[in-house]
């Protein structure tokens, strides 16, 4: 519930809804695990 209502006055604040700004965050850190991922696959 913290993170959630940290997230809501967040999105308050920059005039956009909740929904918007989860997606955004979830989206970069997708982008930046698929470039640098930070666990490290071995093919065997």
């Amino acid at each position: 519930m913290l993170v959630w209502n940290l997230l809501k006055r967040f999105a308050l604040k920059i005039g956009k809804n909740i929904y918007q700004v989860k997606h955004e965050l979830l989206s970069k850190y997708l982008t930046d695990q698929l470039k640098h991922p930070s666990i490290k696959m071995k093919v065997i």
